[in-house]
């Protein structure tokens, strides 16, 4: 059973008009010494604004970011939990380069709009009904596991990548395998939207991109698929405008 962590004074006072970002830094420093490990429960959102004066919407934004950044992992109805060490292996540079300068998000969904616009255009004209049904299938059980996100993620993954297998073009396939480990970062930013918005709206985005694929409406596919990532681009700047009013 992991362990709850809730010492009184186990968090320092906030001394910084940004609010959030010390609270974050706060995180980063208790898991960086070791105070908080992998598995443990840190206090809620009211026993973290009460122990440091400060409102749970601060707390709120700071746990999001500890999410987006891979450090905690919100579990619904139990609370949030240290998912990993900031002493962690080296990962690939295009990851380090995104978790460092978050900016640098929306340059990589630039590119995945380039790539995978160009996928389901060109699977829309090249699958075969095999991997027509293999997308069905997918699509039919992230609707069954919508409530249980690593389902979700793993779901969302084969999905995309059956339509970049579909294209028939072996490069095309072998760099949509290299982009997928930082796939990671933009679930982590889904997780923010409403629960019910983001599991109905985004199941809905998939079934229209396969849609187009199956009745073999390239143009179709490439501007479902891009319209997908534009609404997850408006979502993460959405996010990012909360972050730096709550930090001003």
């Amino acid at each position: 059973m992991p362990k709850t962590i809730v010492e009184k004074g186990l968090f320092n006072p906030i001394k910084t008009s940004k609010i959030s970002d010390e609270v974050y830094k706060q995180i980063v420093s208790l898991i960086g010494n070791g105070q908080l490990k992998p598995g443990d429960k840190i206090p809620s959102e009211r026993e973290m604004a009460s122990e440091l004066g400060i409102s749970r919407q601060s707390i709120r934004e700071a746990l999001n970011r500890a999410e987006v950044m891979g450090l905690i992992q919100v579990r619904q109805g139990e609370g949030s939990f240290i998912l990993s060490s900031v002493r962690e292996p080296l990962k690939p540079p295009l990851t380090v380069i995104i978790e460092k300068e978050a900016e640098r998000i929306f340059e990589f969904l630039e590119i995945r709009k380039l790539i995978e616009g160009w996928c389901a255009e060109k699977a829309a004209l090249e699958a075969t009904g095999e991997e027509l049904e293999d997308m069905k299938r997918i699509l039919n059980k992230m609707k069954k596991v919508v409530s249980k996100d690593k389902q979700w993620e793993e779901l969302d993954l084969e999905l995309h990548f059956s339509i970049a297998k579909a294209t028939h073009n072996i490069i095309a396939i072998h760099i949509m395998d290299a982009l997928r480990v930082n796939f990671s970062l933009f679930f982590r930013f889904t997780k923010s939207m409403p629960s019910s918005e983001r599991l109905d709206v985004l199941w809905q985005h998939h079934n229209e991109i396969i849609d187009a694929i199956t009745r073999k409406d390239s143009k179709q596919a490439k501007q479902k698929i891009i319209d997908h990532l534009n609404f997850i681009e408006e979502k993460i700047k959405k996010i990012w405008e909360r972050s730096r009013i709550d930090n001003k």
